[in-house]
């Protein structure tokens, strides 16, 4: 299937005549289609034996039928709603998938056993951050807040229902206000600032996001 404008239909005449039998052309009758004088093409792709027979009087034959179509492509008839041509698709034989690639799950699963990967695994993974022990003095609410978001201050707390997972992040808030002056225009003014955002997951199922 081919949708080109009409009145291009002489200049792709020698593909078309060449490379392809059983062609159907029609006029296209949207608004859009209309605008731009478009038709639409079937037909079947000629085999490389079909194109080796193929004779120079017809694929001239063929290049002048297109020329004159060209030149009266508003005359073409409207697609149709319901078909008016079949084309028969030859059956195909069943499809079967090969994959000549990588085994990549085997490949992952002998990964953590091999000694290179374990060396390199040091420079490329960080090991996780421990901290233990209580401050000497009391925490000031800046220090908290920056414990807080570097991830020092997540885990499990509580303990029967008020047990819940805490996890710490911050994020970039944006206030937003607007001015208007005596002329009656008004300015927007936007201001970006980071603030905290404590998510809860509680035993219960329950979750609650504190900003």
């Amino acid at each position: 299937m081919l949708v080109i404008p009409g009145d291009r239909l002489a200049q792709c005449g020698n593909v078309l005549a060449g490379q392809f039998r059983d062609v159907q052309v029609y006029r296209l009758t949207e608004a859009e289609s209309v605008r731009y004088k478009q038709v639409v093409l079937f037909g079947v792709r000629r085999n490389r034996r079909e194109r080796e027979r193929l004779q120079d009087s017809d694929i001239s034959r063929a290049r002048l039928q297109y020329a004159r179509m060209s030149r009266s492509a508003g005359e073409l008839p409207a697609l149709p709603s319901t078909p008016d041509h079949q084309y028969v698709l030859p059956e195909a034989g069943p499809v079967r998938l090969v994959y000549r690639g990588l085994p990549l799950d085997q490949v992952e699963d002998l990964l953590e056993k091999s000694a290179a990967y374990r060396q390199a695994g040091r420079i490329f993974f960080a090991e996780p951050t421990s901290v233990c022990g209580r401050p000497l003095t009391p925490l000031h609410p800046g220090h908290v807040a920056i414990l807080a978001c570097s991830g020092l201050l997540n885990g499990n707390f509580g303990s029967g229902n008020e047990r819940h997972l805490s996890f710490w992040q911050a994020v970039k808030v944006v206030d937003k206000t607007e001015e208007e002056d005596e002329q009656g225009v008004i300015s927007v003014r936007e201001k970006e600032r980071f603030s905290n955002e404590l998510t809860l997951v509680f035993a219960t199922g329950q979750v609650a996001t504190l900003k």
